[in-house]
């Protein structure tokens, strides 16, 4: 675990098409984890594409610039 919350939150691009596929309960708890780039700390690379299960759900994203663009959301 962290000592300290990361101070350089991701800004989260997820399409409304896809979250509507999260239920509306694990959205915000679902957008603050992404938020906290849940990469391990040695990728850095913008093309590949990270997956976390949260709540049930897959969610699969990209990291570029400081932002995080959420690819999919589907059930496990």
């Amino acid at each position: 675990f962290a000592a300290s919350r990361p101070e350089n939150l991701l800004t989260v691009d997820f399409p409304p098409e896809l979250l509507s596929a999260v239920p509306e309960e694990l959205r915000e708890g679902l957008i603050g984890v992404l938020s906290c780039d849940p990469r391990p700390s040695y990728q850095s690379d913008p093309e590949r594409v990270y997956g976390l299960d949260f709540g049930g759900y897959n969610v699969k994203f990209t990291v570029a610039d400081g932002r995080l663009a959420v690819r999919s959301a589907a059930p496990l």
